[in-house]
């Protein structure tokens, strides 16, 4: 399936989407061949219609992948997002646990007899293939072009090698669901403090965040700004930076991360954001249990 209006051979910029239907192998193991290739292709052509409809490019769908193109980049995010959205209501109105991973990355583009080829493409990939069901990861070549409202949906998720550039790149997390930045409305006395910084200790290691820093880095991996060793934390388990005001845990591991709040309340994050405020800890992989070197205690200032 492709556009009416086709795309011109050449070379020119574009936002490369590539929106991948994730599980479809278990989808084929659970409901047959014949009713899952019915449920993907149905599917992908609502993708493929909120892409045209929004004035992008369906340059093809090939196995679980619908690529697309867009010349504007707030068009392109918004059609990202109404992609999360349909493929929520299609899982919902077809009785299935359907979900779609989308990667996005902004650059030259090589058209050529309706096909398109080079870096950007490839780069659009590692995106798709970094994201979860659900998630849409764009590289910083699309962020740093964001303007209001998107502004405040990137976060850094993190940094990423791929394959034919030397240096790692930046990616960011789009959180396009308003429950993924849970709102916890601390009592007026937070609420009206300025921020002047965050601690965090674990294992005898102090840290201390300034607003006006970049994203801290946790995770087992020898790299990241605090390192935590335990078998239930991700080599890049999560990040903490400055966002609307407050600093915002970001969790990006396998097993999630537990967040206790000074109110006692104990709240799960699997690839969400959460505004730590007050005192308490953070549990990293697993539940918090007293002598488990996963326990990173924090406190806004």
């Amino acid at each position: 399936m492709v556009n009416a209006r086709s795309l011109e051979s050449g070379l020119r910029s574009y936002v490369v989407v590539i929106a991948d239907v994730a599980g479809s192998t278990r989808l084929y193991e659970i409901a047959g061949d014949q009713a899952a290739k019915v449920l993907i292709v149905d599917l992908q052509s609502e993708l493929a219609a909120i892409t045209s409809t929004a004035g992008g490019f369906v340059q093809g769908i090939v196995g679980d992948e619908v690529l697309a193109l867009f010349e504007d980049v707030a068009i392109a995010v918004s059609s990202t997002i109404a992609m999360q959205e349909a493929t929520d209501l299609f899982s919902t109105r077809r009785g299935t646990g359907m979900s779609v991973r989308i990667g996005l990355h902004y650059g030259p583009t090589i058209v050529e007899q309706g096909r398109v080829f080079g870096d950007t493409v490839n780069t659009a990939a590692r995106m798709a293939a970094i994201a979860q069901g659900g998630q849409i990861i764009a590289s910083e070549d699309v962020v740093k072009r964001f303007t209001d409202p998107f502004k405040d949906l990137a976060r850094r998720f993190d940094r990423v090698k791929v394959k034919g550039k030397q240096e790692p790149i930046v990616v960011y997390d789009l959180l396009w669901q308003p429950a993924l930045v849970t709102e916890i409305l601390p009592s007026a006395s937070h609420a009206d403090a300025p921020l002047t910084g965050l601690s965090l200790s674990y294992e005898g290691q102090d840290r201390r965040l300034d607003p006006g820093r970049g994203a801290f880095s946790i995770g087992r991996a020898p790299s990241n700004d605090l390192v935590v060793m335990s078998g239930s934390v991700s080599r890049k388990h999560a990040t903490v930076e400055l966002g609307r005001d407050r600093f915002v845990l970001l969790d990006t591991s396998t097993n999630g991360t537990y967040v206790e709040t000074q109110d006692g309340e104990t709240v799960f994050l699997r690839r969400e954001a959460f505004p730590l405020w007050g005192r308490g800890r953070i549990a990293l992989g697993a539940p918090a249990v007293e002598g488990l070197a996963h326990l990173i205690e924090f406190e806004c200032r």
